[in-house]
């Protein structure tokens, strides 16, 4: 007999029932304190990342260098292996000047010179190629 009551009376056993509800009642307001948690933690860092960083900017000297290196990387053959360097002068027209190395055909890596003049536009960039050396 455990707190003074038989094992076999009704009164026990309601008595250990309501132990092991109260108990299972914690593990799920753990869970909810986790849930709310992980929830504050993604609007955080949705709000601090400025709602995405994809959007065109059409007078930022990075997506002049990038566009001009995706114009570079259609022009070689093995593109893959591309490593470039480059930088850019101007606003809303750009120079972009650099090098790359990649493979040629025959699987050795080369340098090559090049610079891109970029014009950004409202919604669009035009890129042409100036030379690749």
């Amino acid at each position: 007999m455990a707190d003074g009551l038989d094992k076999n009376s009704d009164e026990w056993i309601k008595a250990e029932q309501a132990k092991h509800v109260a108990g299972s009642k914690r593990p799920l307001i753990g869970c909810g304190v986790l849930i709310l948690i992980a929830v504050g933690v993604v609007a955080v860092v949705a709000m601090s990342s400025g709602g995405g960083s994809s959007e065109y900017d059409n007078d930022n000297e990075y997506e002049a260098i990038s566009q001009c290196e995706a114009r570079i990387e259609a022009l070689l053959k093995s593109p893959s292996t591309a490593s470039f360097t480059s930088s850019a002068k101007g606003s809303g027209t750009w120079t972009v000047e650099g090098s790359v190395d990649s493979e040629n055909g025959f699987g050795a890596t080369i340098r090559s010179d090049f610079q891109c003049t970029v014009i950004m536009g409202d919604e669009s960039a035009t890129t042409t190629v100036d030379f690749l050396e």
